[in-house]
């Protein structure tokens, strides 16, 4: 039986955070719930299940100058045909709240 926590998170959209620096990931977050959603960043690999323990995948950032080829292809997983995808060329917060903040529903 899932708990509230967990019904909470289901029923909210997630923002997959791709690339970006592991040290701006709690400021990340509070873009992503400034906007009411969840957020998932991930900066080296994305590990696998993701996809279905993330809930509803609104958003795909990717941080085009910090990600890697091999990670490039495993975003390629994580996309659905209702999943917007928005690539950055910078990894700064203000970059990615101006696209939650038109991308996000």
């Amino acid at each position: 039986m899932a708990t509230k926590q967990e019904k909470k998170e289901a029923s909210e959209s997630t923002v997959v955070v791709v690339g970006g620096h592991g040290g701006m990931s709690s400021r990340y977050r509070e873009v992503a719930q400034r906007f009411g959603c969840t957020l998932r960043h991930f900066e080296q690999r994305i590990p696998p299940g993701v996809r279905h323990g993330a809930g509803k995948i609104a958003l795909v950032v990717v941080m085009v100058g910090m990600v890697s080829h091999a990670l490039r292809d495993q975003i390629k997983e994580l996309v659905t045909d209702d999943t917007k995808v928005v690539y950055l060329r910078t990894a700064s917060v203000s970059a990615l709240r101006a696209a939650v903040e038109q991308n996000a529903s």
